[in-house]
């Protein structure tokens, strides 16, 4: 009889503290290292390599923070407090993402590519596979899944916290049964780590501009868009990441 109250008390508290947890913000760290990622790359000629890890070799990398809201229905993306050093200039350009999770689509608000682009769309999350690994991030238990971007030729690395139980994450991720709250690119190329969670209604929203200028485009439109970037830099010799977000 004692086990079933504790188990019946657990799961109670289990329950509760979920209830909590499906509002809030995170603030992520987000770091790219530019000198393993050009490094990385076989169509640039050895003489450019050698000038991007003089100009942007740094073993800390380079920082900036973004933020995530979150309710059972929806999440807004967008820049965060920018550090006081080493942020780059995509901190001042555009870019917002909202997921609607009750409506099953997204709109997107970004400088790309030298272009303005508004995108909306219906959600295709990415193929996940939870794997059976587990770390701890700032007090919860996160698991690991991981995808992978064909067209960008990325692998990612995901880390989910299934007691924040929505189905969301930075950047361009989600779908899995719990909020990500970390993840790396190509094994540590670009790190992106929550380092503060609020949980309750966030003081201030994120909005869009009242008026949504830029070219519209639908979600497989702007995927052919990223494609033909990727290749024409490919083709002439180019770093696609300067106007491509990694």
């Amino acid at each position: 009889m004692k086990l079933i109250l504790k188990t019946i008390a657990l799961i109670l508290i289990t329950t509760g503290l979920q209830a909590q947890n499906i509002v809030g913000e995170v603030e992520y760290r987000y770091k790219i290292f530019y000198d393993k990622i050009y490094s990385s790359l076989p169509h640039l000629t050895q003489q450019e390599r050698d000038r991007i890890l003089l100009t942007w070799g740094n073993e800390e990398g380079y920082s900036t923070r973004m933020k995530l809201q979150f309710w059972p229905e929806k999440s807004l993306y967008t820049y965060g407090a920018p550090y006081v050093v080493q942020s780059y200039s995509w901190q001042v350009e555009d870019y917002i993402i909202e997921n609607n999770l009750q409506d099953q689509t997204y709109l997107k608000f970004m400088d790309q590519m030298g272009k303005t682009y508004v995108v909306r769309d219906s959600l295709n999350p990415p193929k996940w596979r939870v794997m059976n690994e587990i770390r701890d991030i700032l007090g919860h238990m996160c698991m690991k899944a991981v995808s992978e971007d064909s067209i960008k030729g990325q692998k990612i690395t995901a880390w989910f916290a299934s007691d924040i139980p929505v189905p969301v994450g930075p950047e361009e991720l989600y779908g899995l049964p719990g909020l990500i709250l970390a993840y790396d690119i190509n094994d540590g190329m670009l790190i992106v780590e929550a380092e503060k969670i609020e949980f309750g209604e966030p003081e201030e929203i994120i909005s869009f501009p009242k008026k949504l200028k830029g070219r519209e485009v639908t979600g497989s439109e702007y995927q052919e868009l990223v494609k033909d970037f990727i290749q024409t830099s490919v083709e002439s010799k180019r770093a696609w990441m300067w106007g491509l977000r990694y």
